[in-house]
This record gives C-alpha cells, sequence and structure tokens, in this order.
C-alpha cells in the first residue's frame, strides 16, 4: 500500500492542478484586458454616437410596444368599470381576478355548458384552425400545379388571380351578404370559412408557386426514373422541402377569422353565435347595456394565447424544412 501511495501520490497531483488552474487563469485575464484594450482602441466618437442612438432608438421602440400591452395586463387585473381608474403601471398588491371569474362564468341562457366567452373563443379557434387546414391544403396543390405543370390558360388564370387581389375585400361585402341571404347561409359560422378561403388562395398560391419553382426538378426527374408518381412527388419531396413557406400560410391563415370583425359581424348578426372578436366588440359598445371596456381587455389579453401558441408550434417546422433535405450532386 506504501508503494502505490508512493507511485501516486494525489496530494502532488492536487499541488500541480491547482497550478496549472491558476495559470489558465491568469492567461485567461490576460488574453480579455488585450481584447478590451484592442476594442477601445479601435472605438471611436462616431461609433460611440451611433451605438447610443440606435440603443436608444430600439429602447423607445420596446417602450411603446410594452405600454398598450402593460396596460391591458393592469386593466385586465383591476376590478373597476371605466378605463380612467387604470394605472399604466401595474400594481400587483391591488391586482383582483373579478374580471376573469366573471368572463369565463357569465351564462346568458341557462342550461350552457361553458360561459358566452368560452362558446365564442371555441367557435372563433374552430374556424380558425378549419381555415388553416383548407388554405394549407388547396394552396399547396394549386401552387404545385403552377410550378410543375404546363397546360393551356395558365398565363391567364395566375393573371386573373393576381387581378382579383388588386381590388379590397371591403367592395364584396354586399355581394357577399346578398349571395349568402340568397343561399340561406347566413349566420351559419362555418359557411364563411368559405370566404376566408376563398380570399386567401390567390395569395398564397404565388407565394407557394415562387418558393416551389426554386426547388430543382432534377429531383423530381430522379424520383420518376425510380418510378414515382406525380402524387409521390408531391408528397415525400417537394412538400417537406417547402415547409417553410408552409408554416408561414398557416399562421397567416389561422389569423385571418381569429383576427377579423366586420364579415363576421355581416354575415352572422342572424344566427345567434356570435365568435369573439364580436362577442368582445358587444363589450366596447357604449350604447349597449353590456358595456364594460375592463372586460374587453381581459379578454382581449386571452385571445393573444393562441396566436403565440400556433406561431411557436410552426417555428418548428420552418426550421425543419430548412434543413429537410437538398440536391446532391
Amino acid at each position: 500500500m506504501k508503494k502505490f501511495m508512493q507511485k501516486f501520490s494525489f496530494k502532488k497531483y492536487s499541488k500541480e492542478a491547482r497550478q496549472q488552474r491558476r495559470e489558465t487563469r491568469i492567461l485567461m485575464n490576460r488574453t480579455v484586458k488585450q481584447r478590451f484594450k484592442r476594442w477601445l482602441q479601435r472605438l471611436t466618437v462616431k461609433k460611440v454616437v451611433v451605438g447610443t442612438l440606435l440603443y436608444a432608438w430600439l429602447f423607445v421602440m420596446l417602450v411603446i410596444v410594452f405600454t398598450p400591452l402593460l396596460w391591458m395586463i393592469s386593466a385586465s387585473f383591476t376590478d373597476a368599470r371605466n378605463l380612467s381608474s387604470v394605472p399604466i403601471i401595474p400594481r400587483p398588491s391591488e391586482w383582483s381576478l373579478a374580471n376573469y371569474i366573471e368572463l369565463f362564468t357569465y351564462r346568458s341562457r341557462t342550461g350552457q355548458r361553458y360561459s358566452d366567452y368560452l362558446q365564442a373563443f371555441f367557435l372563433s379557434l374552430q374556424l380558425a384552425v378549419l381555415n388553416m387546414i383548407l388554405v394549407v391544403i388547396i394552396s399547396s396543390l394549386t401552387g404545385f400545379a403552377f410550378s410543375r405543370y404546363r397546360f393551356t390558360g395558365k398565363k391567364k388564370v395566375l393573371l386573373g388571380m393576381m387581378t382579383l387581389q388588386m381590388f379590397p375585400s371591403f367592395m364584396g361585402m354586399i355581394a357577399l351578404f346578398m349571395l349568402f341571404s340568397w343561399l340561406g347561409l347566413t349566420g351559419n359560422p362555418y359557411a364563411v370559412v368559405l370566404v376566408y378561403v376563398a380570399g386567401a388562395i390567390p395569395y398564397n398560391t404565388f407565394i407557394v408557386r415562387g418558393f416551389m419553382r426554386n426547388i430543382p426538378k432534377s429531383l423530381d426527374e430522379a424520383a420518376m426514373i425510380d418510378g414515382a408518381t406525380n402524387l409521390q412527388i408531391m408528397r415525400k419531396i417537394i412538400i417537406p422541402l417547402a415547409l417553410p413557406i408552409m408554416g408561414f400560410i398557416a399562421v397567416t391563415a389561422f389569423m385571418g377569422p381569429w383576427m377579423d370583425y366586420i364579415l363576421q359581424r355581416i354575415l352572422l348578426q342572424t344566427g345567434g353565435r356570435d365568435t369573439v372578436a364580436v362577442w368582445l366588440f358587444r363589450y366596447m359598445d357604449p350604447f349597449s347595456h353590456n358595456y364594460n371596456p375592463i372586460r374587453f381587455m381581459t379578454g382581449a389579453l386571452f385571445i393573444t394565447v393562441p396566436i403565440m401558441l400556433v406561431q411557436l408550434y410552426m417555428q418548428k417546422f420552418v426550421v425543419y424544412g430548412l434543413t429537410a433535405g437538398a440536391e446532391k450532386g
């Protein structure tokens, strides 16, 4: 045992290790000091002024963006009925959950399973998800056809779709209302999705077509040599490479029905089923007996959660699509 201890001197090893760590720390400090000195030598008055102005501008923008958000948070936890009593700077010591309790428990009719707000919330969520699925599927198929095939009238159809995008959607509100009334679809929330899908297809088709045109056609030719069909080429080659643009389309298609108010107000006014945007408007109407701007702030703050979740979830597909394959030469 003594020979073993003499052969492996742990005490000596620990001293050497401490000395080596001390020398490494000194060397790192010298390196940091040298880099800091070189940075000071390169620093000029112009760079200092420009950097200061840049960070000041970013700070001002952060204040402008976060001030309304902080005010909404403060209002949602304030037990009052007027915005004049809401402080811009939140006071957590005076917060109350009265608005959230009222928002998630109020029922205008007896026997309802959920509160009025939750019913409107789930209805808007269904419309947004359905619109997102249909827009992504139809736009992907249409963009694939326009980017990969040649057929008669291709340019005319593209020009026609481009021309339709030049006119604002407000021009067709009266025509849509008359058409829905004639077909008996006024008040049907799922029929409104058809309007959103039809309006989103031309613009998203151009985006998908432009993205898919950059995918080399040699991948299609190689797959055809191996016996793949057009559907297999689209499903196994083009779609995985086009996931970034499809994720972008999915996010914008989800936000369309979720953030819209005018179309839903016109086409659903006789159905008795309100979306979350229409329901919240009733609490900002000063001529309504339900006027409550504080509850509007509470509901508006809560409806931002699905949008944040969709964007965070779709971010994975954006990153995956950028690295999910390429042409190898």
